[in-house]
Order: structure tokens, then C-alpha cells, then sequence
């Protein structure tokens, strides 16, 4: 472990797919840590990165990506060496970490502590709008249950009962999921704070020292082979550019199946001069400018292979 000195502070974005964790860490360094010194570690759950390229266009920092898995279970010991290698190689006071949405934080969190770095917070960002069609999903219990900071993104989306609802619901999901230490019954996280926002913009006093918000220290073994996510699947899809126009591009998105549930990557349309992102989440879709070239569009969509989540 470092000596005290030397120490860098890291922050874990969460959430599930489609949530807003990449925009909510995207507005976090633009304006509170834009004048820091700042590193950024992007995991994606499929084999191409599309938000590493997203993030670090926006940002001008330099990314790093792991893809091909998740940093909480098939990635981890490349996390472990990407951080080492993190302490030894660059200048950085700043760690930013946004994992995939099918990751748990805790053992990423596990990993920065046992290097040494201070935690600051784990922030869960959570979609308000398809926050039904993601209970049904573990991960995104124990993500809850892993943060200290919960962000109800989009509340422009759904009305201020809904809001209520999901505070209440998060509320009692945090309870039961919290992270505790078998036998002293010990919480990870004793204090926690729920906080409502639109398009991923946070608050500056979030990362500011928050002592109240203090995380306890666990083994880690006490979280193995909880985490599986089989029933997903990926698939690339290739569009040349400027093959398709806008609208042959929204009728194709219109008629994506129920079970594609998450889509994201660069397209450069027919008549529109610059590349976009694209982002797509249970139906919902949307679209932002992109400032770099591309060689060519690519979608990464990500399908559920079963239907008890409600789509």
C-alpha cells in the first residue's frame, strides 16, 4: 500500500444498463475536475469500446479501456495490474472508474483500497424512467446495496409520484442489499444519500471529503461467485458512412426487437455533416454530437436472452 502522501482518490460510477452512468461521468470531471489532474478506467461487458472513444473525446484525457468482460469477475486481475501499472506510469490525482452495467462495484472498490487508493464514493446511477424493468435484476439490487451515493437520473421522465415511489422502493432495496460483514453484521456503507437529477449532473458538494460517508473495510472474499450474468449477449453492427439518412436510420431503430434492451456507438448519416453517439435504452433513443471522425458506424446492442425482466 502507498504511504498516506502518495494516495489518489478514486470515484466508481454504477448503474445499470443504460442508466447514464458514461454522461453522469462525463459532466462530473468537465466541471468539477477539469483544472485536476484526472485518469479514467472505462469497462464495457463486450469485446468493442464505444464509451472508452466517447468518453475521451469529450474529455480530451486519455482513456483507459478493458473490454471483453466485467472488472468485478472476468477482468478483475487485469484491473489489479491496470492499477498497479496506473501508481507507477502516470501523473494523476483523480481516479475516475465507470463500470459496465452489468458489474458490482464492491469488488473494484476492494481492489483500489487494497493499493491504496481512498475511495471516495461509489455513486449508482439508476434510469427513473425504466426503473421497473430493471428490479427484477441482481446486479442492480447489489449495485444499490454497494453505493454510498444513489442518483435517480432522469426524474424529467416520470412523475413526482413515480419519484416517491422509487425513493421508498431504493430506500428499502439499500437496506437489505447493503453490504455487510457476515459475522459482525457490520455495514460497508452505514450512511448513504439518495439525490434526484436529470441527465446525469450531480452536485459539487458530492466530491468534496465526505466523512459522513466513510466506507468500512471488508475481505473481499466474502463477495466471491456471487456475480453471474449470463443471459445477456452482444452483437456488432457495422454501418458504412453516409449510407443511410436520418430517417432510414430511425425506422431501423423503431423496429429493434423487445429483447434488445441497450444500444450505443458512432454512426455518421447521409445528411447530417457531423458522426453522432447514439444511445438507446428500452425504447428510449436519443442522439449527441460527436467532434471526431470515424472510419465507419458501429452499434454495440446488447440482447437479454430471457423475458422475466419486463420489456
Amino acid at each position: 500500500m502507498l504511504n498516506t502522501e502518495e494516495n489518489k482518490k478514486a470515484y466508481i460510477f454504477t448503474g445499470f444498463l443504460g442508466s447514464g452512468k458514461t454522461t453522469s461521468m462525463i459532466n462530473t470531471v468537465d466541471q468539477y475536475f477539469k483544472d485536476k489532474k484526472v485518469a479514467v478506467i472505462v469497462n464495457e461487458f463486450g469485446e468493442v469500446g464505444i464509451d472508452g472513444k466517447i468518453v475521451s473525446s469529450s474529455l480530451g484525457k486519455n482513456v483507459l479501456e478493458l473490454s471483453e468482460g466485467c472488472i468485478c469477475c472476468v477482468l478483475y486481475d487485469e484491473l489489479n495490474k491496470v492499477l498497479s501499472d496506473l501508481m507507477k506510469s502516470y501523473d494523476f490525482e483523480y481516479l475516475f472508474i465507470e463500470t459496465s452495467g452489468l458489474s458490482e462495484p464492491f469488488p473494484i472498490y476492494s481492489a483500489l483500497d487494497s493499493m491504496g487508493y481512498i475511495v471516495e464514493s461509489i455513486i449508482c446511477i439508476i434510469d427513473s424512467k425504466n426503473y421497473q424493468k430493471h428490479i427484477t435484476e441482481d446486479v442492480f439490487k447489489y449495485q444499490i446495496g454497494s453505493s454510498n451515493i444513489i442518483a435517480l437520473n432522469k426524474i424529467d421522465l416520470v412523475s413526482q409520484n413515480q419519484i416517491s415511489e422509487i425513493e421508498k422502493e431504493v430506500s428499502h432495496l439499500k437496506k437489505h442489499y447493503n453490504l455487510r460483514n457476515f459475522i459482525t453484521g457490520q455495514e460497508l456503507i452505514p450512511k448513504y444519500e439518495i439525490i434526484k437529477t436529470t441527465y446525469g449532473k450531480l452536485p459539487e458538494y458530492i466530491f468534496k471529503p465526505l466523512s459522513e460517508y466513510v466506507l468500512n473495510r471488508f475481505d473481499p472474499k466474502l463477495f466471491e461467485d456471487r456475480h453471474v450474468h449470463g443471459n445477456y449477449r452482444q452483437e456488432l453492427v457495422v454501418y458504412p458512412n453516409d449510407t443511410l439518412t436520418y430517417q432510414q436510420f430511425i425506422k431501423i431503430v423503431e423496429t429493434f426487437p423487445p429483447n434488445l434492451i441497450r444500444s450505443k456507438g458512432l454512426i455518421k448519416l447521409k445528411d447530417i455533416p457531423n458522426p453522432l453517439i447514439f444511445n438507446y435504452s428500452y425504447g428510449n433513443y436519443n442522439f449527441y454530437d460527436y467532434k471526431e471522425n470515424i472510419n465507419e458506424g458501429r452499434l454495440v446492442n446488447i440482447y437479454v436472452d430471457r423475458l422475466n425482466i419486463a420489456v
